[in-house]
């Protein structure tokens, strides 16, 4: 009968992952920040870039170019 009673006290003071509640707020806080830095990183790294693009266009031309 203790032991339950340990355990419904010790879920209550820490939580049931057994960690303090404001450690896991603050957990939880750097959790969220670093998802939405990675996110916005992410959508960055997809954004297109112009070099590419004008590069490509500019290949035939740069080639009849040489060889004219």
């Amino acid at each position: 009968m203790s032991d339950d009673s340990d355990d419904q006290d010790f879920e209550e003071e820490y939580g049931e992952g057994g960690i303090p509640a404001d450690i896991e707020a603050d957990i939880e806080e750097r959790l969220e920040r670093e998802a939405a830095d990675r996110a916005a990183d992410l959508h960055d790294d997809l954004r297109p870039r112009s070099g590419g693009c004008l590069l490509l266009l500019a290949l035939p031309g740069l080639t009849l170019w040489l060889l004219g």
